[in-house]
């Protein structure tokens, strides 16, 4: 019997381990993606109107353009 309660208790407190490695990696893979976003955004607001940046994170690709500098609009 008591090796069947010590077995129960070590089994829980795996799972208890697991769930926590499982839950403590998904806010890590979160909290990375909105840094990069975050680091976009900076970059974007440093360039100048007219310009293109192109990012590439783990075969995702990001182009933005900024428009046309004011006074350069056709019409």
């Amino acid at each position: 019997m008591e090796i069947a309660v010590a077995a129960a208790v070590g089994s829980a407190c795996l799972a208890g381990v697991r769930l926590l490695r499982v839950w403590i990696g998904s806010r890590d893979r979160v909290r990375l993606a909105q840094l990069r976003q975050q680091g976009i955004s900076e970059r974007v607001r440093a360039l100048p109107p007219g310009s293109t940046l192109t990012e590439r994170h783990h075969g995702h690709d990001v182009r933005v353009r900024m428009g046309a500098p004011r006074g350069g609009a056709r019409g």
